[in-house]
């Protein structure tokens, strides 16, 4: 397919300029959401997840690459302006978002226009977080792992709402090529 009749950017294929549209997309959409007062014990991002989203729409548009430097951005930035995540969750953060972008990445090539993608690759990354500070003695790491996983996953629910709803949104407005990583 000839790029030139796409409205949208090809995924894996964009630009600097739309890279840094994907990266400040990725700040201003987490730290919007640190400014929704907290409902439970816990701040709101934990509820909300809103980093992935911003994760998954850089991984859609563009690719693994992008996705993977939206990860690693989006805890930094918000961190150095908000104060969240906290600096102890800093690189558990940024692991799992990397392991999600890199995820869905596959998923998205495989089945562009699937929309459940976005929750499905939350799972697999949030298992890489916990199964790396359960192996890493530098995380002190005390739970126990299945465990941690479901009340993450319970804890993260309305966000993984929020994605399928995002991933949904993007596969009807912004549908792939079954061929698009061959071009």
């Amino acid at each position: 397919m000839n790029s030139s009749s796409r409205a949208l950017p090809s995924t894996g294929r964009v630009s600097w300029r739309e890279t840094l549209v994907l990266m400040v997309a990725s700040w201003l959409v987490p730290f919007l959401v640190h400014f929704i007062p907290s409902f439970g014990p816990r701040e709101i991002g934990v509820y909300l997840i809103p980093a992935f989203w911003a994760t998954f729409v850089a991984v859609y548009f563009g690719g693994a690459l992008v996705g993977a430097v939206v990860a690693l951005v989006t805890p930094i930035v918000n961190l150095l302006l908000t104060g969240l995540p906290a600096l102890p969750w800093l690189g558990t953060m940024s692991i799992e978002l990397v392991a999600f972008a890199l995820c869905t990445a596959g998923l998205v090539r495989r089945w562009p226009n699937l929309w459940l993608i976005a929750p499905l690759g939350y799972l697999p990354a949030k298992a890489v977080a916990i199964a790396l500070q359960w192996a890493v003695p530098a995380f002190d790491y005390h739970r126990a792992p299945l465990a941690h996983l479901l009340s993450s996953t319970q804890n993260a629910a309305p966000g993984l709402a929020v994605l399928l709803a995002v991933n949904f949104a993007l596969v009807k407005l912004a549908p792939r090529d079954l061929d698009w990583d061959h071009e």
